[in-house]
């Protein structure tokens, strides 16, 4: 994929940023509750999703999205990054505890997130074996399902941008 104009890499780079926003606030969401505990409300559970995105929004948003996906290496270097965050994150979102009527969305949301990061795996491993194709697509797709993660996330009603 190439990408030809300023606009284009900026959306790629909200794109990005907001993915990681959201994977912040489900970790952060399903670290501060406990197994013991009852159900929270949605109040009390979007409360926990906004401590998890205070805690590594800040931390994501320092690192800046590569500005032309058709060079490999600008990938690669905020993938090494960005990679650990955002499995951080999306941990803490899975160990909260949500509400009996979110969960079922939750559920689907939490899969789209475990997908999207996914694919930085695969583009580290890419870059490994200097795939540079593999690396484009895995990031490409990271982007994409990333996109469908938030949109769902908007859904269930996390905020846009979450933090």
């Amino acid at each position: 994929m190439v990408v030809t104009n300023r606009r284009s890499y900026l959306g790629l780079g909200a794109a990005c940023a907001a993915v990681a926003v959201v994977i912040a606030v489900v970790i952060v969401v399903l670290v501060g509750t406990g197994a013991s505990q009852a159900a929270p409300t949605k109040s009390e559970y979007f409360a926990r999703v906004a401590a998890i995105c205070r805690f590594y929004g800040p931390k994501l948003d320092k690192i800046p999205p590569p500005y032309d996906v058709t060079i490999p290496a600008l990938i690669t270097r905020s993938v090494k990054k960005v990679e650990p965050l955002l499995r951080a994150e999306a941990a803490a979102m899975r160990r909260l505890k949500p509400p009996r009527e979110l969960r079922a969305k939750l559920k689907r949301w939490n899969e789209l997130n475990q997908q999207s990061i996914a694919k930085l795996g695969e583009a580290l491993r890419a870059a490994k074996n200097v795939d540079l194709r593999g690396i484009q697509v895995a990031y490409v797709t990271f982007v994409v399902t990333g996109a469908k993660a938030q949109k769902l996330g908007h859904q269930i009603g996390f905020p846009s941008p979450p933090c």
